[in-house]
């Protein structure tokens, strides 16, 4: 026995906690690691590691901490930003990082043939959504210019509250000009210079190997300004889409932490003492997005009468453990952050089939095929199987589903082919409009085709109004006309839900799931 037990072999993890190599799961594997391409909010992981931004943000409560601005100056009116390079920042290779970097990736994220879908973050920024259109071709009509080498000026049209959240958003970060000039245009979509050995980052590790479908390799970046802060050597970040898979994973020591939890284990790791299983609330709405462009959600009427059909108490009663709770609004009502209270989602299926009816289908007769997209995992499947069911019972309709791989489905979502799409948003920065900006008329992940004059107009206004007080009451407008338009159909609160081993120290939860890596250490427990 003692001969077996002795010659047991090391598991990652427990390799890891000697070494200080984080194993992470990510869920599915990007696209890119280009910081203006990004796909999904676990990708960001990846990136806080070989990036950073003109701020940062603590790890407990999220306010703007320095980052390569080691401090800033706001003028008094609100409109103009004065950001103050630290000496010390530098690219990988070495190179300085200068205001200059933060000037040619504004403009490169703006540019038209790029095609980032997170130029809406630049548009409080004078000239941007001009420039971004095609209809001021000269980037110096836009309101970011470098004064010096370590001095970044940005003149915005109105005051933003949450201005300085935004600057640490992965749409802030700045890419090695060199490096991308190398590998194609500056404005070219998916070139070769992410790639590992081309990587050149400012964040604290660098990019040493990618094995695609896999793992991506980081390695601590001994030029990172805050180098001696940083006490991990090494991360990997596992592709595992599955999250049954990554759960076995972890189990086996494969990982310390993983990007989901399957719903059916919930229950058991939950009455574990100590339990690994970390639930918190985020700031994050589970729905289902339609497409108002094709038939039958071309159709308000059809469109108002799915959401009243769903159950969802029923739905979150479904999902024991996981700490979700009922959405009567798309906005999570955060407590100091947003405003609080619900917009009136309901369950009325009565109501519901009036609506249908009225639209020339009584009792579900006559309703055409509709699919429901999802991507390939186990969850999303039992979510949508029970939705499938309420929308039968209530409407007497059929909607069929259709798991797709992750790069297909979101793929489809962003050219608008698809009928009814699952997605969650999670808010970038703890103000409602990280929400309600998504659906302006041209909001760059607007896969709708909502666009409403009147809404872009409560929504904008609120975001631009400083007394707080006022603001909510007007994000609550933009919010009602949003829920009576219904493009979408918010079904429930979400929480973060990963399994953590207990030799990850520095780790908290926070509303934007954001955990840099900076802090993070690992200890034998």
């Amino acid at each position: 026995m003692c001969l077996a037990a002795c010659s047991r072999r090391e598991t990652p993890v427990e390799a890891g906690n000697r070494a200080q190599i984080l194993h992470q799961g990510i869920a599915t594997e990007p696209q890119d690691l280009d910081p203006h391409l990004l796909q999904f909010q676990s990708h960001f992981n990846v990136l806080m590691a070989l990036g950073e931004g003109l701020v940062g943000y603590d790890p407990h409560d999220l306010h703007p901490v320095p980052g390569v601005a080691e401090r800033w100056e706001i003028l008094p009116d609100g409109l103009v930003y004065l950001l103050h390079l630290r000496a010390d920042a530098r690219w990988s290779n070495g190179d300085a990082v200068t205001a200059h970097d933060f000037v040619f990736s504004a403009r490169r994220l703006l540019s038209p043939a790029l095609g980032s879908p997170f130029r809406y973050y630049y548009d409080d920024v004078r000239g941007a959504k001009e420039y971004s259109a095609a209809a001021a071709p000269d980037f110096s009509t836009v309101g970011v210019r470098a004064l010096d080498d370590r001095t970044l000026r940005i003149e915005l049209l109105h005051p933003t509250p949450y201005f300085l959240f935004l600057l640490g958003n992965w749409s802030w970060y700045p890419v090695h000009r060199a490096t991308v000039e190398k590998y194609g245009r500056f404005d070219q979509p998916f070139t070769d210079w992410s790639k590992p050995g081309r990587f050149v980052g400012n964040g604290p590790f660098t990019l040493t190997e990618w094995k695609p479908g896999q793992v991506i390799i980081v390695r601590r970046n001994p030029r990172y300004w805050d180098a001696a802060r940083v006490r991990l050597s090494e991360i990997h970040f596992h592709c595992i889409e599955s999250s049954d898979t990554e759960e076995r994973a972890f189990r086996s020591g494969q990982l310390h932490i993983t990007e989901n939890v399957p719903g059916s284990k919930l229950r058991d790791y939950a009455a574990q003492r100590p339990s690994p299983l970390k639930v918190a609330p985020i700031f994050s709405t589970y729905l289902y997005a339609l497409n108002i462009t094709r038939p039958p959600f071309d159709d308000v009427r059809v469109r108002r009468a799915f959401p009243l059909a769903l159950d969802r108490e029923r739905i979150v009663t479904s999902q024991i453990a996981s700490g979700i709770l009922p959405a009567r609004s798309f906005v999570p009502p955060v407590a100091g952050y947003v405003y609080d209270g619900e917009a009136g989602l309901r369950f009325d299926p009565g109501e519901a089939r009036q609506l249908l009816a009225a639209a020339g289908y009584p009792d579900g007769r006559g309703f055409p095929p509709v699919e429901l997209a999802t991507n390939t995992s186990v969850l999303h499947r039992e979510l949508a199987e029970i939705v499938q069911q309420m929308w039968q019972k209530h409407l007497g309709v059929r909607v069929g589903i259709a798991s797709k791989e992750s790069k297909v489905f979101f793929q489809e979502r962003m050219l608008k082919q698809y009928q009814l799409s699952r997605m969650s948003w999670i808010g970038d920065y703890p103000d409602a409009f990280g929400f309600l900006t998504v659906y302006l008329s041209d909001g760059g992940q607007n896969t709708t085709g909502y666009a409403s004059p009147e809404y872009d107009r409560l929504a904008l206004t609120a975001a631009r109004t400083l007394n707080e007080t006022e603001r909510r009451a007007r994000y609550r407008e933009a919010e009602t006309l949003l829920l009576r338009d219904a493009p979408i159909i918010p079904v429930f609160y979400d929480t973060g839900r990963h399994l953590v081993s207990p030799a990850v120290q520095g780790r908290y939860p926070n509303l934007l799931e954001f955990h840099s890596y900076q802090g993070l250490w690992l200890e034998n427990k």
